[in-house]
């Protein structure tokens, strides 16, 4: 089954575009590009020289098992309300990679974990930017300590980068859901504003953020205080939207003909720059003596960035072998592996 295709769902997105433009280069021919738009489906094969191949697939409807027929591997890139999709895939032996960064809907993919061993299938999530090098970069950072006691994860996003849709609109529709923190409080988004200098950007504001990584990462280190925050390249930008925080504007964005018309201007109005960049603060002790280790991530295009682990993560699927099971990515990978995908230095 390994020799099988590769099914990108919303394969013709920013993100998945990008992802089977990087998986075309070792496998021609053997990329399937799904979603609900055919038309969408159709154009992006055509201007591949037809290397890759459509088909109209619906994950909110049932899908049967012979639609799956010679897939190898699947990678969601759309948020989905129930895991119907995923148990399919695991049922059939397929192997299901999604790049969600929904909190919510990665504790029901966890739930899968018996399901994939009983079908010796493998489902792994936590796979992009953030979530993703940012659960392997707080590991690495909580390595180099003897012991962990808090950790703070910023996140940089280019305003000027091209974020897609569907992206956008997971942004937006945060800033009205409050979420539980590690001590159980419930924290509004772009809040508890904290200043981070980043790698050859300078400072900036970035404020708590309901990113699943802070969420996740208290599997390995429960009672630990971890945050995470989010914060663009251009200050203005950041100070704009915690005003609309604080002064309950955000609450428009309930209304999701609102939600679209924003994300629209979003996307037409470029300010600042593609860059995008992760910071990673472990506090705690080494040799009895009270630390502090930072590791630093920059780039550029943050949809390209999390294509770039997708990618590299279904070549190794395909060509190595891997426990069954449902995991996060720190779970089977580290952040060495990804030296090669990324000018980083791990020290």
């Amino acid at each position: 089954m390994k020799n099988g295709n590769i099914l990108i769902i919303g394969g013709y997105g920013e993100v998945g575009g990008k992802i089977a433009k990087l998986l075309l280069q070792s496998y021609p021919n053997r990329i399937w590009i799904a979603g609900r738009n055919i038309e969408k489906a159709k154009d992006f094969c055509v201007q591949h020289k037809n290397l890759v191949r459509s088909l109209q697939l619906d994950v909110s409807e049932k899908v049967h098992p012979e639609q799956l027929e010679n897939v190898a591997l699947v990678i969601m890139c759309l948020e989905q309300k129930d895991t119907a999709f995923a148990q399919l895939c695991l049922n059939e032996g397929i192997i299901y990679i999604d790049i969600t960064a929904s909190y919510t809907f990665l504790k029901k993919l966890e739930a899968l974990h018996s399901l994939a061993v009983q079908k010796h299938s493998t489902a792994i999530f936590s796979v992009g930017m953030a979530p993703g090098l940012t659960n392997l970069m707080a590991m690495h950072a909580a390595r180099q300590l003897s012991s962990l006691e808090k950790m703070h994860i910023s996140i940089l996003l280019g305003a000027g980068d091209t974020h897609g849709t569907a992206a956008i609109l997971w942004i937006l529709q945060q800033l009205n859901k409050p979420f539980s923190s590690y001590n159980n409080h419930k924290v509004a988004n772009f809040t508890n504003k904290r200043t981070v200098k980043f790698k050859k950007i300078g400072k900036r504001s970035v404020y708590q953020f309901n990113f699943s990584d802070q969420h996740t990462l208290t599997k390995h280190f429960p009672s630990i205080p971890i945050v995470t925050r989010l914060g663009f390249d251009v200050e203005p930008l950041n100070k704009f939207v915690s005003f609309l925080q604080k002064s309950r504007i955000a609450c428009l964005l309930k209304f999701n003909g609102i939600q679209i018309l924003l994300a629209s201007l979003i996307q037409k109005i470029k300010i600042g720059s593609d860059v995008c960049g992760i910071q990673i603060e472990a506090i705690g002790t080494k040799h009895h003596k009270e630390v502090s280790f930072t590791l630093d991530f920059l780039d550029r295009d943050e949809s390209l960035v999390t294509a770039k682990v997708a990618a590299f993560i279904a070549n190794e699927f395909l060509n190595n072998k891997h426990p069954a099971g449902a995991y996060h990515i720190e779970e089977l990978f580290t952040l060495d592996t990804f030296q090669t995908q990324f000018d980083m230095s791990l020290q």
